[in-house]
């Protein structure tokens, strides 16, 4: 009888022991701080930040202190600054590429209409059929050009609207990582 309660107080005292839960602590965008016992509550670009807690493994002193850091100082990691550097420059330096290509494209449309306006003003001196020909022939290498120019012109837009939605992206993400968006 004595050995069977001594088994149940051993059960008693050791069931805790086996039940030992683990939470995790992670800082969110916004600078606060977060608890869970559940790991896919967490996002994926904040579980590299995780820290891992057990039930025994620090008193409620050093998780304060742990806290109060946190929230001083939560600047970004030497990666997360280079790789938003980097995205800056990238960035900077497509917008000097497209707008090179911006002025490339107005110098040509300038060209273009002036030829036509030349084009234009040659068909008022048409006399013959052979002159009627050439003045064919003329137009269909312009309208060539044309066509060309708005072939590479759609793809230039292209590259615009690619460049512009990757500026807004970046400006949300550096507005949500301020901490004056809280």
């Amino acid at each position: 009888m004595k050995l069977g309660r001594w088994l149940i107080c051993l059960l008693m005292v050791s069931l805790p022991l086996l039940a030992s839960a683990e939470f995790y602590k992670y800082i969110d965008e916004k600078g606060n701080i977060h608890y869970t016992d559940d790991l896919s509550t967490v996002s994926e670009n904040q579980q590299t930040d995780i820290y891992e807690y057990g039930e025994s493994q620090r008193n409620a002193y050093d998780n304060q202190k742990d806290e109060q850091s946190a929230v001083k100082s939560r600047p970004l990691s030497e990666q997360n600054q280079a790789r938003d550097q980097n995205e800056a420059d990238d960035l900077a330096e497509t917008k000097r590429h497209l707008d090179r290509k911006k002025q490339e494209f107005d110098k040509e449309y300038k060209a273009l209409m002036q030829e036509r306006d030349q084009i234009t003003k040659d068909n008022k001196n048409l006399r013959s059929r052979a002159a009627a020909k050439k003045y064919n022939k003329v137009i269909s290498k312009f309208n060539e050009k044309i066509a060309d120019y708005e072939t590479r012109k759609k793809v230039f837009d292209a590259e615009v609207e690619e460049h512009n939605s990757r500026v807004k992206k970046d400006l949300l993400k550096n507005l949500g990582d301020s901490p004056q968006s809280e």
